[in-house]
């Protein structure tokens, strides 16, 4: 058994070993500090046992080959040696997550990504291979997800079992040291033969069947049963499992899945180009190709037929008080409000909507009103039939709406079999705003606070209109409060004032309604603006696990995530905003802002472009799409966004930034520096402040872009990894001791966010 104080001591002139980070079945690994290089590392040190059994010259004579490895998909190796008798190597400390743990979180990936880390992977494994190392236990354990991207770990250590193994067996069978993980293991290693790289494409090969099915592809009741299960089962067909798979990427799986090596691809660059002519990055016309759940659901808006287009109001609010209703139903997955919206007045079938939207319900209807007399008609379709499931029609008077909706709300969810909980039961009975026009205008108001460029007099003006008919009500006081944190947001306000009466109203809903998400979300939004990213992603989380609908907590918690450096689950939370909103536009600015910090800015340019068909005078989409167009070079369409911004808002912050960067690009140095001077500092957001900086440093000067930097990554936008790599306007400034100095930083800060 280790001695840890003795391990930490025979280690103390290089290392100062913190705690333990994890342990498996040969190794515990420890979180520690490299003195000389003034870094953190982890340090993986092998059980003492199978310290001894390896051999310390055969271990240390692998792991040198292994370390000279030196590619962006394989975790480099810093250093290795013995200590108190145990073995040990060095390597980096890594963000993110394994792939074990993403798929035991999401049992199955979107085909895209699983596509893009299988063909990371085998990009790593053709460079190890082309080396002479094969690496012999390629599982979800050993793949991590950093940055967005696939990073393979322990290469160098399978080689050090497999020639232990075959020198003394015995020994490392008493050990319960086994070559490879069973699950994983190639037919021809699982024998005892002489492997080569088609055996870790065969353990690629089941990686992906898992990604792609949330299944193992070789299981059995005990390890030689799963061993043995692969001479003799031909696993099935990814796309017979799963109906969005293409019979292509099918075909490469199985063929990774050969039993014979002749049978499967001859190299890790034959797969890695396999799988990326099928990658495809989702876009929110596309998205709904994942197979609907069989219980999602699509409101739709309702058919206005009184005739008399001011009662649109009605109608609409009706479709968006029972999405939010249905929302709160945990068992169900709805479609948000913004995609619903897209589909108003539709000629389209239900089985194109089904496809579209991803979802195996489709609840219409309509709505007439005369005077104060209502009648409602809805009928529930399953999209994959044409099959009505349930239609029924509701009479009363204009104050019986929000009755009548609820009445509907619990007729779908018995028509879905759905059991409430007592919760949720409650929160179909709650209505925060009681009056239907009150409804409408907050509705209004919340739509003009999303589009970011919005009259704050207009927004607030409507808000008070709704509150003299319905009163001041949760819903309505905490739009105001979110109004003063976008106010700070958009570069409208600078003074902490807007922000301390905002929190000072989400302490007082929480203290009124602690179960209503309101108080929650606007306690996001403000630690998001402080800087407090951990609190900011605990905030928003506890919010949307109280509405599910609330599009600005999904799209808040997303940036929050970017801002930490959490790129792979800042990309996540951008699907899954997709998933549920697949026509909504800001669905797509999210997911194609995400791309950035995974260095695929250009993928990005997808979902944008189509966000821009739905909302092109969103002036935060101008901006987002027109400097992804500056990440990847494309100056004539970042000038064509930058000139819509200067003449739709001028004075609106993001709109200096990016004629500033172009006026920095075409080399006019002093209209740029005087474009972005106009802006001045601003106090609280983090992630300006950052993007100012861009400008000052293509403008060539450094002394303030750094500044602007530093400042930034201490307010609390640090994501390193993009700064380091991929931030195009940051060129100038790298190689420069600021700037690692600033970069060095930010890596600090994302590696404790979530410590």
């Amino acid at each position: 058994m280790l001695d840890f104080e003795t391990f930490r001591d025979s280690l103390a002139d290089r290392y100062r070993v913190d705690r333990p980070l994890g342990a498996g079945g040969m190794a515990t690994v420890f979180l520690a500090h490299d003195i000389r290089h003034d870094r953190p590392v982890a340090i993986k040190v092998l059980r003492s046992d199978v310290s001894e059994a390896l051999g310390r010259e055969r271990f240390l004579r692998e792991i040198r080959l292994a370390a000279r490895l030196s590619h962006p998909h394989i975790l480099p190796l810093f250093d290795s040696g013995e200590a108190d008798g145990t073995l040990f190597f060095v390597m980096p400390v890594m963000q993110g997550q394994t792939l074990r743990e993403r798929l035991a979180a999401h049992a199955t990936l979107p085909v895209h990504e699983a596509l893009r880390i299988a063909a990371e992977v085998a990009d790593a494994l053709d460079y190890a291979h082309r080396h002479d190392v094969v690496h012999r236990d390629i599982k979800p354990e050993n793949i991590l997800l950093h940055e967005g991207h696939a990073v393979v770990a322990d290469f160098g250590i399978g080689k050090a079992l497999a020639a232990a193994a075959g020198s003394d067996h015995a020994t490392m069978t008493q050990l319960g040291v086994v070559v490879g993980t069973p699950a994983y293991l190639s037919p021809e290693q699982a024998a005892g033969d002489v492997v080569d790289g088609r055996s870790d494409l065969f353990a690629l090969g089941c990686v992906l069947f898992e990604m792609l099915t949330g299944t193992v592809a070789f299981t059995g009741t005990s390890t030689s049963a799963v061993i043995a299960r692969r001479f003799v089962h031909t696993p099935p067909l990814v796309s017979s499992l799963r109906a969005d798979v293409p019979e292509a990427i099918a075909a490469l799986t199985a063929r990774l899945l050969a039993r014979e090596p002749e049978g499967r691809f001859a190299t890790g660059a034959e797969v890695a180009d396999a799988a990326r002519s099928q990658h495809a990055t989702p876009t929110p016309g596309t998205f709904a190709a994942d197979p609907a759940p069989d219980r999602s659901i699509a409101v739709l808006p309702f058919a206005n037929l009184s005739g008399d287009a001011e009662n649109d109001f009605f109608s609409d609010g009706l479709a968006e008080e029972l999405i939010t209703d249905l929302s709160s139903v945990q068992a169900l997955r709805v479609i948000s409000r913004a995609s619903a919206r897209q589909l108003k007045g539709t000629t389209k079938g239900m089985r194109e909507i089904g496809r579209l939207l991803g979802v195996r319900y489709a609840l219409t209807g309509s709505a007439r009103k005369a005077g104060n007399a209502l009648r409602v008609t809805a009928q529930l379709v399953d999209t994959s039939t044409d099959a009505q499931l349930w239609a029924e029609r509701f009479s009363g008077t204009l104050d019986d709406v929000f009755d009548v909706q609820e009445r509907m709300s619990r007729a779908i969810v018995a028509a879905l079999q759905v059991t409430l909980s007592s919760p949720e039961d409650a929160r179909l009975a709650a209505r925060p705003i009681r009056d239907a026009r009150a409804y409408e205008l907050y509705l209004k108001a919340q739509e003009l606070v999303r589009r970011y460029g919005a009259p704050v007099d207009r927004v607030l003006t409507l808000l008070d209109h709704a509150a003299s008919i319905d009163g001041e009500s949760l819903p309505i006081r905490a739009l105001r409060a979110y109004v003063k944190i976008m106010q700070m947001r958009a570069g409208m306000r600078t003074d902490e004032a807007n922000l301390a009466e905002a929190e000072a109203e989400a302490h007082a809903i929480l203290a009124e309604a602690p179960e209503s998400a309101h108080g929650h979300a606007l306690l996001g939004f403000l630690a998001y603006e402080r800087g407090d990213l951990a609190g900011a992603v605990r905030g928003l989380t506890a919010a949307l696990e109280r509405d599910a609908s609330d599009a600005d907590a999904r799209f808040f918690l997303g940036i929050a995530l970017q801002a930490a450096g959490q790129a792979d689950a800042a990309f996540a939370v951008g699907e899954q905003f997709l998933a549920l909103d697949p026509l909504s536009p800001m669905a797509g600015v999210l997911l194609g802002a995400s791309l950035w910090f995974q260095g695929l800015a250009e993928e990005g340019l997808r979902p944008l472009a189509f966000a821009m068909t739905v909302d092109p005078d969103n002036p935060i989409l101008r901006w987002t799409i027109g400097y992804t167009h500056v990440l990847v070079g494309q100056w004539e369409a970042a000038r064509e966004h930058a000139e819509w911004m200067h003449t739709h808002v001028p004075t609106m912050p993001y709109t200096l930034h990016l004629r500033a960067l172009v006026q920095a690009h075409d080399g006019d140095r002093a209209a740029a520096l005087a474009t972005v001077g106009a802006v001045g500092d601003m106090t609280y957001d983090a992630h300006l402040t950052f993007h100012l900086a861009e400008p000052y440093a293509l403008a060539g000067d450094a002394d303030t872009a750094l500044r602007l930097l530093a400042d930034g990554v201490e307010r609390g936008f640090y994501p390193a990894e993009f700064m380091a790599r991929h931030c195009a306007p940051l060129a100038p400034l790298r190689g420069t001791p600021g700037f690692e100095a600033v970069v060095a930083r930010a890596a600090e800060r994302v590696a404790c966010v979530f410590a």
